[in-house]
């Protein structure tokens, strides 16, 4: 079932909708995009959002170094969550200080369609400094701004090439593709960081080759990143997506091929001297992210965000629909849609 193309999603209102900052919306029609409402994530509400991914998460919440570093409560929760996904190498590159990202607070972005990057007002270099989750999130829910706070965290600054941003945004996709798997009501928050955060999950599942489900940023022959969406929207695969415009091949930071290859499961996928280039991207094509996503956690964020239905596992499987959620430990991902 995964491994043939995505006809359509069950709900598009699930992911991008009207233009936000000059992006179009991958399904225009769907209902429109609004921040979280309500006051900024407090302590409280941090350390309960983060609860739910055991009490190490809580722990690290508390650690001095992260507090240091990350002293407003929703930002140190989203990147105490990273610890607990297979970006935890770029946290620990943070709280060691090695990654361009110095600080993490929240407030007004330089620009401001990022989710995190350098506050609004500072000049914006290429080497080591602040970052901040922009104030247009902060009420949003942590496990929401966890996906974004990992990219600025392996992210080398103004200027980076397709390859290096299309690589990090793949993190994104992959750390918010593990926390919806353990936790598949986060793809149903409605809001419109959940929306952004589901909308580069989505490419990454349609991504592969018919008759593979193996997930591959390289599948030429792929049905569509965006079923049923805008055909302008569209693309082969995750890496034809135009995140930035092509440059000469870079090096790849150590925490940045430490994630790549947790998420592979194999420490050797990326070569002995990895760049960012066509070459990484093929390597991880030819492997996929059973490191990140087995099978079944990528069955289970498939039901989530409305790839698959009860329905579909019943008549693949030839077991009753009252059954599939069992049979294939997805009683939760069905659950978000029973409820709404």
């Amino acid at each position: 079932m995964l491994a043939a193309p995505f006809e359509a999603v069950a709900d598009p209102a699930l992911f991008t909708s009207s233009t936000l900052f000059g992006q179009p919306g991958l399904y225009p029609d769907a209902t429109p995009m609004t921040p979280a409402a309500g006051p900024p994530c407090d302590e409280a509400v941090a350390r309960s959002a983060i609860a739910p991914l055991g009490a190490d998460a809580v722990a690290d919440w508390g650690d001095a170094p992260l507090v240091v570093r990350a002293p407003e409560p929703l930002p140190r929760a989203a990147a105490a969550a990273l610890g607990h996904t297979v970006a935890a190498p770029l946290l620990a590159s943070f709280l060691a200080g090695t990654s361009t990202a110095r600080t993490l607070g929240v407030g007004p972005t330089s620009s401001p369609g990022r989710v995190v990057g350098p506050p609004e007002g500072r000049p914006v270099s290429s080497g080591p400094g602040e970052r901040v989750v922009n104030d247009r999130y902060a009420a949003e829910h942590p496990l929401s701004v966890a996906p974004s706070v990992a990219h600025d965290l392996g992210w080398s600054g103004p200027g980076a090439t397709h390859a290096e941003e299309t690589v990090l945004h793949l993190v994104v996709a992959l750390v918010h593709a593990q926390l919806v798997a353990q936790h598949p009501r986060l793809a149903h928050l409605g809001t419109e960081l959940a929306r952004r955060q589901n909308s580069l999950v989505l490419p990454l599942l349609c991504s592969h080759q018919p008759g593979d489900p193996t997930l591959a940023v390289v599948a030429p022959d792929g049905a569509g990143t965006a079923p049923g969406g805008a055909a302008s929207m569209q693309t082969p695969d995750f890496w034809s997506i135009p995140f930035a415009p092509p440059g000469p091949p870079t090096p790849l930071p150590a925490a940045v091929a430490a994630t790549l290859a947790a998420a592979c499961g194999d420490p050797a996928a990326l070569g002995e001297t990895p760049r960012y280039d066509d070459d990484l991207a093929r390597r991880l094509s030819a492997i996929g992210f059973a490191g990140a996503l087995p099978l079944v956690d990528h069955l289970r964020v498939a039901v989530a965000l409305g790839l698959v239905g009860a329905a579909d596992l019943a008549a693949a499987s030839g077991l009753a629909v009252d059954e599939v959620g069992d049979a294939f430990g997805v009683v939760d991902a069905l659950a978000c849609w029973e409820d709404r």
